[in-house]
């Protein structure tokens, strides 16, 4: 591909730099953007590639070189936050991610690491594939937050030609319900914008989503229309919902399709337990578990489907629980359990309460809440199959990830969801609960079409972020 000069490309990061201040894990469109970002700085020179954000003010842009990441890129949170000038929350030291959710033993393992560190015990963070000095290293006394590089104004930094890119949740930036912003200068020196849209959700389905944020993302989106140059749907269903939403305010607008990928979390690096020893293949479960937490470790004392996703209104958590609810009344199925992994979300209300009635269905349902991605990939590499009932998606992260482990699915068929199963999963109706347990019966009860499903996943040929990157720059080019 050719640019007519050395483009700029700058990634906007306003809104990841305030979900990295407040969450310890990546999830939904952070995930996308913090791959994209590397998948961009793979492909394009690392001193034009930038990272940018709103500043003090709505006029005042920050923007910094990529390259002040190195080496260890976006995908290091505490890196990234450090870069950024954020404190991260609840950022894990090592050896203790298997403490995320339980507060009280990560308080007393911290002291009892501290005390072993001031008493000069080696012994104690060998045997956690750990030094002293890196346990001190971690002390969030020992992080400064003063930023790693000092930011510049884009409006001096960029040229015209040079693109702003944005991938984030847009519309929680209070810059853009301001009349002079940023990008109206940055538009006026001619900069170009393009912006993702992810789906249209907040619009066409108000009832999944809280409070106020249906009309503020309507508002959001229609004041994209004054300063953006392209749209980038990540689906073709996301893309057609969005034109009908330029036809219906009598607006065009350049709109390309960029499809998201179908690719496994980053593997986390689980060769050692604490020796110089690589474990031989017949153990990989010990290879791939020695230091989760127990917990997660126990899910494999029987066999479990896995729904992956922020436990919200629109993923339909209610009407899966209920079909295995229905499933564990029948003594002709074999059942597995049911393991729901993300994060506590919103308009919940009706799942929340069938599983403290029932004490989460006897048993037959765990909850993974806030897994590590060590985590994630622990229980996708071991389940039956992934279940993604939702009613609406942009894309589908979860149904794309499973397939890159080799698991196939029980999938919805509405809105961008078939364009990532493909062939490859079973197909359900959201609203019909008939519907949910026949395609999950299917792949529970017949294990040889489970894996002719599998044999297609095995032979297809997914789609990589590094796809999704070049795919980025053609467009852009």
């Amino acid at each position: 591909m050719a640019f007519a000069h050395m483009t700029k490309i700058v990634v906007d990061v306003t809104e990841l730099r305030n979900y990295i201040s407040k969450h310890a894990q990546l999830s939904g469109i952070q995930r996308v953007m913090v791959m994209l970002i590397e998948a961009l700085a793979a492909h394009y020179p690392p001193d034009d590639l930038w990272l940018g954000y709103c500043g003090n003010d709505a006029s005042d842009y920050r923007v910094l070189p990529y390259r002040v990441l190195a080496p260890e890129g976006a995908a290091d949170l505490q890196k990234l936050a450090h870069v950024l000038d954020v404190a991260p929350t609840n950022t894990q030291r090592p050896s203790l991610e298997g403490y995320a959710q339980k507060p009280a033993k990560r308080l007393i393992h911290t002291l009892l690491r501290d005390l072993n560190a001031k008493a000069g015990n080696a012994d104690h963070f060998r045997k956690r594939n750990l030094t002293i000095e890196e346990w001190q290293a971690s002390s969030p006394r020992r992080t400064s937050h003063t930023p790693a590089f000092e930011t510049q104004a884009a409006s001096k930094v960029c040229a015209p030609g040079d693109w702003v890119i944005l991938l984030d949740a847009g519309w929680l930036d209070p810059s853009w319900n301001v009349a002079e912003n940023w990008r109206d200068d940055l538009r006026e020196k001619g900069v170009k914008i393009a912006l993702m849209v992810h789906d249209l959700i907040q619009m066409q389905n108000p009832e999944y989503i809280s409070g106020r944020d249906p009309m503020r993302f309507y508002k959001w989106l229609l004041s994209t229309l004054k300063s953006t140059d392209l749209y980038l749907a990540n689906s073709q269903a996301t893309a057609k919902d969005f034109r009908a939403f330029l036809t219906s305010h009598e607006a065009e607008r350049e709109v390309a399709v960029l499809p998201l990928a179908q690719e496994a979390l980053p593997r986390p690096s689980t060769s050692t337990a604490g020796t110089d020893t690589l474990i031989p293949a017949p153990y990989d479960v010990l290879a791939t578990s020695w230091n989760l937490d127990e917990n997660i470790r126990a899910m494999l004392k029987w066999p479990f489907v896995l729904c992956v996703g922020t436990m919200e209104a629109r993923k339909n958590l209610w009407a899966l629980a209920q079909v295995w609810d229905q499933l564990r009344d029948d003594p002709g199925v074999r059942l597995p359990k049911l393991v729901f992994a993300g994060r506590k979300g919103w308009l919940n209300a009706d799942f929340d309460a069938l599983m403290q009635a029932t004490g989460r269905l006897g048993g037959w349902v765990e909850i993974c809440e806030s897994p590590t991605d060590l985590e994630l990939d622990f229980l996708y590499r071991h389940c039956l199959f992934t279940a993604t009932p939702s009613f609406y998606e942009g894309w589908g992260l979860p149904i794309g990830e499973g397939l890159s482990y080799g698991k196939t699915g029980v999938v919805s068929h509405t809105s961008s969801m078939p364009e990532v199963g493909g062939d490859m999963v079973e197909y359900c109706d959201p609203h019909d609960l008939s519907s949910i347990k026949k395609a999950c019966l299917r792949l529970i009860a017949d294990p040889d079409h489970r894996a002719s499903l599998e044999a297609k996943i095995a032979k297809a040929s997914m789609r990589s972020w590094d796809d999704v990157g070049r795919d980025l720059l053609k467009l852009i080019a």
